[in-house]
């Protein structure tokens, strides 16, 4: 458990802080939309500045990005190793959006699941960036970012507190693009760590989780296009779960497979191949 903890350490490292926080502008929508107790959860402004980042741009054409964050991530994390690129590719200014689930700290994260407040909040910044835009939103999500993504989309009740979180919204995405999604569980899970947090078998990155099952129960369509994005040398994710499956595809993705990349390098070395899977029509 040693060498898998050092491991998530390194990931969590591979990005100094970047300043981060909502436009007001969209910030006032989320007050005006949800109330302040919602919009305070998505601002997450006990992380400071990078807590979330997004808006001011509502008109702007194209879609707008929402990017969700991976274990022990959070959103300050993606606007350096996505967001700017994202920028440099051509994506205006202001269309992407991105809030932190968790805490941003890797032990604080080991010991939680992808619990239901996990899923509502990801869901919920979907359905206002949507509102905010009047378009419907493109979506990249990211190691357990995706499998909580997913549920976000499906809807229905969650495996742990059992809340309804609604009728599915994939009729709101045009491109899911998963980027090194633990989308079948993940190999940190082989030896069992953490039952109680990422690896329980109820909410967690263990194959055979009731959270892990139920998202992977049936094919769905999560957006017009989908995409997944992953490498064979995974080794947070791996390209095998504990099941002996594959970890990171997709069922109705078109595969995007690397073959030395390592779990961090998968997310931010990507970027063009995530950009041009953005791009489909």
């Amino acid at each position: 458990m040693r060498i898998q903890i050092q491991i998530l350490l390194g990931v969590a490292l591979l990005s100094n802080l970047v300043g981060a926080k909502f436009h007001p502008s969209f910030y006032n929508f989320l007050l005006g939309k949800f109330g302040k107790p919602i919009a305070d959860d998505l601002l997450r402004a006990d992380l400071g500045t990078r807590g979330s980042f997004g808006g001011g741009n509502p008109n702007a054409t194209g879609l707008p990005i929402v990017v969700i964050h991976g274990l022990a991530g959070y959103a300050g994390l993606s606007k350096k190793s996505l967001l700017k690129k994202y920028y440099s590719y051509g994506q205006p200014k202001g269309t992407v959006f991105a809030t932190t689930y968790a805490k941003g700290k890797l032990m604080d994260s080991l010991q939680h699941g992808m619990q239901c407040d996990y899923v509502l909040k990801i869901r919920t910044l979907i359905l206002a960036v949507h509102e905010y835009t009047k378009k419907q939103v493109n979506i990249v999500a990211c190691s357990m970012g995706s499998p909580i993504t997913r549920k976000a989309i499906i809807g229905g009740h969650c495996v742990d507190s059992g809340v309804n979180l609604g009728r599915p919204i994939n009729h709101l995405i045009h491109n899911y693009v998963s980027v090194a999604g633990a989308n079948h569980g993940a190999i940190l899970c082989s030896q069992k760590p953490f039952q109680t947090g990422v690896c329980s078998p109820v909410h967690g990155l263990d194959c055979r989780s009731k959270f892990i099952q139920e998202i992977n129960s049936q094919p769905f369509q999560y957006g017009k296009n989908m995409f997944a994005i992953y490498s064979v040398a995974d080794e947070v994710v791996g390209l095998r779960n504990t099941c002996g499956e594959m970890a990171s595809p997709l069922e109705g993705a078109q595969p995007i497979v690397k073959q030395r990349l390592l779990h961090g390098a998968v997310i931010g070395q990507t970027t063009e191949d995530q950009w041009r899977s953005l791009q489909t029509p």
